[in-house]
């Protein structure tokens, strides 16, 4: 092997490690912020997050149980949706 070849190649990786090196502890630092002393806790924290997909099933549910015509089932929905949204002023 060349002295020159391994020259280039030494500055080869330290050019990739000085691009790629933000990029890297950036992700690692977001990996570090998320995760938490116990994993169960961090996964329950993601899994309480309310989607726009979790709302849509509960006004399917809603609209289902109207047509069955169970209208406490459709008040208990309507219930469940505010506390989603957090909309429980006035509520007790």
């Amino acid at each position: 092997m060349n002295l020159d070849v391994v020259i280039r190649a030494v500055a080869a990786v330290a050019a990739v490690g000085l691009l790629a090196g933000p990029s890297i502890a950036a992700l690692v630092a977001k990996a570090k912020a998320g995760w938490k002393d116990n994993p169960l806790e961090a996964a329950t924290e993601k899994a309480a997050t309310v989607t726009a997909r979790d709302l849509h099933i509960v006004l399917d549910l809603a609209t289902r149980l109207k047509s069955a015509q169970c209208m406490e089932g459709v008040s208990l929905c309507q219930q469940l949706l505010d506390v989603m949204l957090g909309n429980t002023k006035g509520k007790k």
